[in-house]
Order: structure tokens, then sequence, then C-alpha cells
């Protein structure tokens, strides 16, 4: 039983300027610092790859999870998609609850610049227990909209980054009073 969401948005950079950023662990942690703590890749240059996995901790919706994913698709820089298991501590560790999770980074040249999209997906397990668990997750945790914000979140970040213009400093001047 999925629970997805897309968020979306142009960016005034190109592909791979992009990718070069935003495959950065230290930059993909630092676009939601509130939710992000910490990505590693299984690679010798900590960047992705087909076939590389990866460990993130993060929260959804206030809760916390550790990630382990596998790259199973990257056209660079255009494509990444990604799949894996988070791992929700519940009752203080007492109960760990396993959802499989994924989704696809897509870098899209356009006239107004690079559309750049994250579409995610959780797969809740289409039993009793699973059907609780989502029903918590997108009722009680408003978790669909949560989700839809944690990923924006981070695209917004990207743009802010590429397109803000940091204020030049005054330069020195010759001349004295």
């Amino acid at each position: 039983m999925y629970v997805t969401d897309k968020a979306e948005i142009v960016i005034d950079a190109s592909p791979e300027e992009i990718w070069e950023y935003v495959t950065d662990p230290v930059h993909w942690t630092a676009s939601n610092p509130e939710e992000h703590h910490g990505l590693e890749y299984d690679t010798p240059d900590n960047r992705p790859r087909e076939g590389a996995t990866f460990h993130q901790a993060e929260e959804v919706a206030g809760m916390y999870a550790d990630l382990h994913g596998r790259f199973q698709y990257i056209d660079h820089p255009h494509v990444a998609v990604w799949a894996g298991t988070a791992y929700y501590p519940l009752l203080r560790g007492l109960v760990t609850v396993r959802i499989p999770e994924g989704g696809t980074i897509r870098l899209e040249e356009t006239e107004d610049g690079t559309r750049m999209s994250h579409a995610v997906w959780m797969d809740f397990p289409n039993n009793r227990r699973g059907r609780a668990l989502k029903w918590v997750f997108t009722t009680a945790l408003n978790g669909k909209a949560k989700l839809y914000d944690h990923t924006n979140k981070e695209l917004v970040f990207f743009k802010e980054r590429f397109e803000s213009t940091a204020p030049e400093s005054p330069k020195p001047t010759d001349e004295s009073p």
C-alpha cells in the first residue's frame, strides 16, 4: 500500500552543475538539516553510482528513520533511481518497523533552466499492521503532506544555493578623509 508524492522546481543551472552539488552528501544533508542527520555512500569517492549502497539517518513526519538503500539506476546527470528500507524504531526502540522506500530524482533541461524533481514512495505492508501504520502515518501524523514538505524543502534549498547572489563586500578605497 503505497504513499507517494513528488516535488519539482526549476533551477537556473545546468544538470551537470546541479548533479555535482546535490550528490555531495554534505550538501544533501544541509538541504534539510532539521530532518537529515547524515548521508554516506558506500563508494571510494563518497558519491552515488549505479549499484552503490548508501545510508541516511533522517526524520520523516517527525519519525526518526535509519534508511539503507541502493542506487538501482543512474543516468548521469539526468536520473537517479534509489530504493531501500527505512527502519523506524518505535516505543523507544522496543519495536522496529521496516518500510520499503524509494525515489526517482530527475534533472531535465528546459528553456527556463533545469527542472529538478524528486518522486518518492513508501510501501506499507498490505496486512492489518501495515494498514494501521499507514493510517497513523497519513492521518495522525499528516505524513503525506509532510513527505511532500520534506522533499520540497530539499529542492528549494538547492534552488536558493544556485540562484542567490551574495551581496558584495564594500571594496576599500584609497581616498583618505
